[in-house]
């Protein structure tokens, strides 16, 4: 009995020792990097790859849809982006075929056809998208990371933050804190609207773009996005999670995207499974004759 009684101690004080123990290293503060350091590190650990395939399951809450589909999805980097969307039944409903400067689909329920730009993404995401932007936010790559934009770094808690540097003058108009704690979107803290619309009359609307990087500081990976158009009042964050590893490379199977407007809001989930990469594949599209295109 009295063994018993001094192992159930040991194991005890062992267990609280080990919570002690993580708290503390939770709450301890990571080492500084530099924005330099930061990005370095962020491409580094970039998921590369010259050809890459997954299943998709899609859940979306938007005004004009809900509900849930798969896709088979195939890329080739930089190149080509293909899906086959399956809403029920396994059947085909709609294929789709993104290039860097052309986005094109059939719809095979209705007998439609679109090709043209993306303001179908565009209208989907409230945000300017681009066929880099739409290749690395599925393989959980750094999006809208622009060479020729400043950004400051941040230790916030477990995290490395990296956020756009915003002009001066909008800065003293606007709230833009970048701890999470006190806000994800700084878009609605003008604090002194006349003052941001004289600051912001002779400026392009990317100067009114906060773009925030929460990075990981186990493996420089993304985990989540937060995207701030100032001016028009919309919000899109993209965050990663079920990290898992794929021939030495770290990739997210879940995203969350939650998009926000001043009268909308829209939530996307993806999951990846049955993930191929650098195996040989096809691309095949082609719009039948018979089909008419979508007004």
């Amino acid at each position: 009995m009295r063994k018993t009684t001094i192992l159930v101690f040991v194991a005890a004080t062992l267990s609280v020792m080990s919570c002690k123990t993580r708290r503390a290293v939770e709450k301890s503060p990571l080492f500084p990097l530099s924005e330099n350091a930061l990005l370095d590190l962020v491409e580094q650990n970039s998921f590369e790859y010259k050809s890459f395939s997954s299943k998709l399951l899609v859940s979306a809450d938007m005004p004009e849809q809900k509900g849930s589909f798969k896709v088979n999805m195939r890329m080739q980097k930089d190149t080509v982006i293909w899906m086959s969307v399956t809403p029920a039944l396994g059947i085909e409903a709609v294929r789709v075929l993104i290039e860097p400067d052309t986005l094109m689909f059939i719809n095979k329920m209705k007998d439609q056809y679109f090709a043209g730009g993306y303001s179908s993404i565009d209208s989907l995401l409230q945000y300017a998208t681009k066929f880099e932007f739409l290749e690395n936010l599925l393989v959980g790559n750094a999006v809208e990371i622009e060479s020729n934009e400043k950004y400051n770094s941040v230790v916030d808690e477990l995290y490395y933050v990296l956020q756009t540097k915003v002009k001066r003058k909008v800065k003293k108009a606007v709230e833009t804190s970048i701890k999470p704690s006190k806000r994800d979107s700084v878009y609605g803290e003008i604090l002194k609207p006349k003052k941001f619309d004289k600051a912001t009359e002779k400026l392009d609307d990317q100067d009114l773009i906060v773009k925030r990087y929460y990075i990981r500081a186990s493996d420089f990976k993304i985990s989540r996005v937060n995207i701030d158009d100032l001016q028009y009042g919309r919000f899109v964050e993209i965050s990663y999670s079920n990290f898992e590893t794929f021939d030495g490379q770290v990739l997210p199977l879940k995203i969350f995207i939650d998009i926000r407007t001043p009268t909308e809001t829209s939530n996307i989930v993806i999951e990846h499974s049955r993930i191929k990469v650098n195996e040989s594949q096809s691309y095949p599209f082609k719009i039948p004759s018979s089909y008419e295109p979508m007004d």
